[in-house]
């Protein structure tokens, strides 16, 4: 039997956040259902019949699903997943495809995740139980609302956290699913008010999901706080009873966002400003970037190191956009490169090792 532990879970939910599938909504804008209509299987959203199986969202597994899902485990030559991995890999199995482009499709990138693995290095439970069926659908509005590829958008976030809606850095302000900082939350929320497309996008987004997105940057300050005091802790050599107790109540703060509409640790409102980010850098600010793989990962090294080091890339280390659009893509993502731009040695290897993890888990 195929591993179904989230359907019970999927079912709590209350029944505001349980909209009808998009691609079921008479409602979509004409992009939308171009996207979607096509592509869509039928067999996915159809009533399940009397003993049928339901994947982790309670949506009925069709048997050319269950086929792929089989065939990926038969691919793992014996390799073990945690219930968790398998919902997830079914997951993203079941739901209608969306244009790949020329990165991985639906089955590749399932494929590519059972043999990874989405467990946390140190922990080993990324991804709870009660937050999978959100993180599967948020990815899928996303991509769809916001036009990204549904692998940049999964690939960047699993490096970015791998899937841990609980993230928070120790040493900056970068929280949730995307690590998204405080100042490129604030940037984001102001640029949704007053950017009609992005504004529609994002509208767009939250309807899928029966979501909420913010008006205005917030934070976490509980959070920020509690980083702050046990980062004291630790440099004045305090007991470990003490910084034990300060780390419990950090992640309780963060866990008490969780559910809370428009909050950063929110996994929806973390997904969706990740994805107006993302997608604002390679629309808005590096749209001089033609070739679409390459668009793309510009733009991920502009979410990982800023977008004026993208832009130093293109008009600096390269003299101008015909030269890097010629560029082959091995080349600008080298490490000659990054040692003539104007960041640390360590900058440059966190900026490679984003750009080489996303495209390693994204490309063909």
């Amino acid at each position: 039997m195929l591993r179904t532990s989230l359907l019970a879970v999927a079912l709590a939910v209350p029944a505001a956040a349980r909209l009808p599938d998009p691609v079921l909504r008479m409602d979509a804008s004409p992009a939308l259902r171009e996207l979607l209509g096509a592509a869509a299987d039928a067999a996915v959203d159809v009533p399940a019949l009397p003993g049928q199986e339901l994947d982790a969202l309670g949506r009925p597994v069709s048997a050319e699903t269950r086929r792929e899902y089989e065939r990926i485990l038969r691919s793992l030559n014996g390799k073990t997943l945690r219930p968790s991995e398998y919902d997830l890999i079914l997951a993203l199995l079941n739901q209608p495809p969306l244009p790949p482009g020329p990165f991985k499709d639906r089955e590749a990138l399932a494929r590519w995740f059972a043999k990874q693995g989405v467990g946390l290095r140190q922990t080993g439970g990324n991804l709870a139980d009660s937050d999978l069926w959100r993180l599967v659908r948020a990815a899928r509005a996303a991509s769809v609302a916001y036009r990204i590829p549904p692998a940049i958008l999964m690939c960047l976030t699993f490096r970015e956290s791998a899937f841990n809606r609980g993230a928070s850095a120790w040493t900056t302000s970068a929280k949730g699913v995307g690590q998204l900082t405080n100042g490129a939350v604030s940037d984001m929320v102001a640029r949704i008010q007053r950017d009609p497309e992005l504004g529609r996008q994002t509208r767009e987004y939250a309807s899928l999901l029966g979501a909420s997105m913010p008006t205005r940057f917030v934070g976490a300050p509980d959070v920020d706080a509690l980083t702050k005091e046990l980062a004291e802790l630790k440099k004045n050599g305090a007991p470990a009873a003490e910084v034990a107790a300060k780390k419990k109540a950090r992640a309780a703060a963060i866990a008490a966002h969780k559910d809370e509409p428009g909050h950063i640790f929110n996994i929806e409102t973390n997904f969706g400003l990740t994805a107006s980010y993302l997608a604002t850098l390679r629309r808005s600010r590096l749209s001089e970037v033609t070739a679409e793989d390459k668009g793309w990962y510009t733009a991920v090294a502009a979410y990982n190191q800023g977008v004026g080091t993208a832009n130093e890339l293109i008009y600096k280390v390269y003299p101008g956009p015909a030269a890097y659009n010629a560029a082959p893509l091995a080349e600008i993502f080298s490490t000659p490169v990054a040692a003539r731009l104007a960041l640390s040695h360590e900058r440059q290897e966190e900026m490679l090792g984003e750009v080489g993890s996303v495209l390693r888990c994204a490309g063909r």
